[in-house]
């Protein structure tokens, strides 16, 4: 079994990740994860998914110290 350490950084990862893929399937494919996942309510997912991606982009670039490495 595999042992998650699920901080703030991981889970930000984990939706980003999720919303990449919801854009690559939903470009190739015409599938959505993230409607599926959240039961409809995209937009929020998309808010959440921008904002996760957008704190990992900023941290990784040493704009901002969002997440203690």
């Amino acid at each position: 079994m595999v042992d998650l350490d699920l901080d703030l950084e991981t889970v930000a990862t984990l939706g980003a990740s999720v919303g990449a893929l919801d854009a690559g399937l939903s470009a190739g494919a015409d599938i959505t994860i993230l409607s599926d996942l959240l039961g409809g309510s995209l937009e929020i997912g998309l808010i959440v998914v921008g904002a996760a991606g957008g704190s990992l982009i900023a941290d990784r670039l040493g704009l901002v110290e969002v997440f203690d490495s």
